[in-house]
């Protein structure tokens, strides 16, 4: 842990870390989440805001689960948390990326652009929203290196933890505000009880969620 993010509030303190593992079974994609949440309250970013995590977003007779969504005045930032290691491959229209953790270990998982697009279509239709005040973040462990991974765009960007927050600062600097105290609390009333959803509707994204794998 960097002594001064945690003097910046920017990262929990080593306690707060283990009882947040010990309490979650030792969950790696759970505790990735907890740390991109955690980044965005501590007086760490200006403006009006609220955040949410595991969004289970009725879409198409399924869920999308949103790891993570900040709920700002200047857009909707909707985060896609990978804890991983290891180096990582893969472009934008590839169905499947690669991490590779040595010669003899590697793995696929789904492409994280198209994942999140999922999400951001289900979030813009359920609380009818245009795609445009919406902005894809692919946020990957800092014990990873990104190989070869598409550059930014306007629609998404693909970084490393410990660079959320420059990158996120840097977005919501160049952009106008769109919602209003009402709309955002309006947002959050609405999604929160999709964060409340039963053991049963989990375990179904799960289940779809190895499908994929």
């Amino acid at each position: 842990m960097s002594i001064l993010k945690w003097i910046k509030g920017e990262e929990p303190n080593i306690i707060e870390k283990i009882i947040f593992m010990f309490t979650h079974d030792f969950d790696s994609g759970a505790y990735g989440e907890y740390l991109t949440e955690y980044m965005f309250n501590n007086e760490n970013i200006e403006g009006y805001f609220k955040s949410l995590h595991n969004i289970y977003i009725p879409y198409k007779g399924k869920t999308s689960e949103i790891d993570v969504l900040l709920i700002h005045e200047k857009g909707l930032f909707v985060i896609e948390s990978k804890n991983y290691s290891g180096w990582i491959f893969g472009s934008e229209d590839q169905y499947k990326w690669t991490q590779v953790l040595n010669k003899q270990n590697k793995n696929k998982f789904y492409n994280p652009i198209k994942q999140n697009e999922t999400h951001i279509k289900a979030l813009s239709q359920y609380i009818d929203t245009d795609r445009k005040q919406m902005i894809s973040f692919i946020v990957f462990s800092e014990r990873c290196e990104l190989k070869n991974v598409p550059e930014d765009t306007e629609q998404y960007k693909i970084l490393r933890r410990h660079h959320l927050l420059r990158e996120l600062r840097k977005e919501l600097n160049k952009r106008e505000s769109v919602f209003t105290y009402e709309d955002i609390k309006d947002i959050y009333d609405s999604l929160k009880p999709l964060t409340e959803v039963t053991e049963k509707v989990k375990q179904e994204h799960i289940e779809r969620i190895k499908a994929i794998k």
